[in-house]
């Protein structure tokens, strides 16, 4: 089919008529930009771009297999380009427009115009009631869309929509086919929105809340003893000084020299007769 077939030239983002030197020039260029090295953070997926790049690369850098590349696909690729809408098409071309937008957004992230990004994707689920990536974009780039669109939302400190989207791939992490080597990186973010952003202009009670969350991620020992010394605090505030002394005692038993231990300490003595813990 049309839509199946790989188009090289736009892989390495020239026309169909450039010449060779213009190829190898824009090759260096995508290289170096989708280096594994450089995105650290989304290793496998650099290293499969850069893969597809040399593929395409090899083969429109060579005199004969360009000229064997373009009698077997230059129709199809214009084609594809040039077609128009016909009867009976309509949900095929929902669907092209909705891979051509995902396709958009994510290339919007990964060259860092976040805000691009985020509006192209909210007009998208204006547009279309429901609009799942996975069956418009490859797995890994489906994954890597997800965690940058997360990225993204954070960095514009739209949290609660930043949360969401993490909480969904920490939960897709637990799947043994998807992308265990995000999953810390996952977890370490959920952890930070939660007691470094949300709690902190959120009321006792609702913060309750998104400690809670935050224990569900199996933290270490310390991490969860700080966890259960701030769930502390929050009782304290709300003077439910019982709750209070229980999660100060689970946060002792993990850490004992815990910091902060002696303020909350001293305000539960004052508050609480014969208080030891």
């Amino acid at each position: 089919m049309i839509s199946n077939v790989v188009n090289y030239y736009d892989i390495l983002e020239v026309h169909q008529e450039v010449s060779t030197e213009e190829i190898r020039r824009s090759f260096r260029t995508l290289i170096k930009k989708y280096h594994p090295d450089i995105h650290s953070q989304n290793k496998h997926w650099a290293e499969s771009k850069t893969k597809i790049i040399i593929q395409a690369y090899k083969t429109l850098s060579d005199t004969t297999t360009r000229e064997q590349y373009d009698r077997l696909h230059g129709h199809h690729l214009q084609k594809n380009r040039t077609r128009r809408p016909t009867k009976g098409s309509h949900t095929q071309t929902k669907d092209d427009d909705i891979r051509a937008q995902v396709r958009l957004i994510l290339n919007d992230l990964l060259n860092g115009h976040a805000r691009k990004a985020i509006e192209k994707y909210e007009q998208l689920l204006k547009d279309y009631d429901s609009v799942e990536f996975l069956l418009h974009l490859k797995h890994r780039d489906y994954i890597d869309c997800k965690f940058l669109l997360a990225e993204a939302y954070e960095k514009l400190g739209q949290y609660e929509v930043a949360i969401e989207l993490y909480e969904y791939l920490c939960e897709r992490g637990k799947d043994t086919h998807h992308r265990h080597h995000l999953l810390a990186e996952v977890k370490e973010r959920i952890r930070n929105i939660y007691c470094r952003k949300l709690t902190r202009s959120a009321p006792p009670e609702k913060a309750l809340g998104y400690y809670e969350k935050v224990l569900r991620l199996k933290l270490d020992k310390s991490e969860s003893a700080f966890i259960y010394k701030k769930m502390a605090e929050c009782y304290f505030e709300l003077e439910d000084y019982e709750n209070a002394q229980i999660h100060l005692n689970t946060a002792v038993s993990l850490k004992p020299n815990i910091q902060g231990l002696n303020k909350i300490k001293a305000k539960l003595k004052q508050q609480v007769p014969n208080f030891a813990i």
